[in-house]
């Protein structure tokens, strides 16, 4: 009899675990979370070594869907595999390129997604969905947890038809902070954003020419309206990047020209 109610404890919390793992829109997944592999996962592929952020007091973008101001600026491929296969350039391929004037930090980024979708996640969990995250930093320290001066940015798209029905993430906190501004437009190949952030928002520091930061850039790629089956980075090669600011790559403000 003892055995048999063990055998029933023990099938009932197999259950409970399992269900617990169950993906869908209505429960919260927590990261971690790796889909079935569906092909080799590529694990090196030649990255640029260091990010640059373009500064000017005076030369600053509008964030108005119109990305003219950031033609023929350096910026970061983003190309590295995490998970879902090898690298496809018709499909999550993505640039950023960064500005700053000092207050603000701006954000471009040009992603190519053969399937590009709204996301209709709550910001903590809208890594699910198509969306960009990037990871920035101005303690140069050794340090693996993350300083007040450390943050994630997450930005999703609600609203194909209206370009500024967006919602921004700080660290998996949804913010309506009016300072922010982002524009998000679907293409024929994907979409392409352009963000600005006060320093105010994202750290507190700001920055001047010449100085050292510490970064990452990611691509959520869901295909199929499904969960996330596409996790690309700049830099680092773990799903890491969220909670260790150790594995962020190095980046360096420049004039711009």
């Amino acid at each position: 009899m003892k055995k048999f109610l063990l055998f029933c404890l023990g099938a009932v919390s197999l259950l409970g675990f399992t269900s617990c793992l169950t993906v869908n829109a209505k429960k919260v997944v927590e990261a971690p979370y790796m889909p079935e592999p569906v092909q080799k996962v590529q694990t090196a592929v030649e990255v640029e070594s260091e990010f640059l952020i373009h500064f000017s007091k005076t030369d600053k973008p509008v964030i108005d869907g119109n990305f003219d101001e950031w033609a023929n600026l350096d910026g970061i491929h983003v190309r590295r595999m995490v998970y879902g296969g090898t690298f496809n350039p018709e499909n999550a391929d993505g640039l950023f390129v960064y500005r700053s004037d000092g207050e603000y930090l701006y954000l471009y980024a040009d992603i190519t997604d053969d399937d590009a979708r709204t996301n209709n996640y709550e910001i903590s969990q809208a890594w699910r969905g198509d969306s960009i995250e990037f990871f920035f930093g101005t303690d140069l320290s050794a340090h693996k947890f993350y300083k007040p001066t450390d943050v994630r940015v997450r930005i999703a798209s609600n609203s194909k038809e209206d370009i500024f029905d967006v919602k921004v993430g700080i660290n998996d906190v949804l913010t309506n902070n009016q300072d922010i501004k982002v524009a998000y437009v679907f293409t024929d190949t994907g979409y392409k954003i352009e963000a600005a952030l006060p320093f105010s928002a994202i750290g507190g520091k700001a920055i001047k020419a010449k100085d050292r930061v510490r970064g990452d850039f990611q691509i959520n790629d869901a295909d199929g309206g499904k969960e996330r089956i596409g996790l690309i980075h700049w830099n680092s090669k773990a799903d890491n990047t969220y909670l260790d600011a150790s594995s962020w790559g190095n980046g360096r403000v420049v004039p711009l020209k």
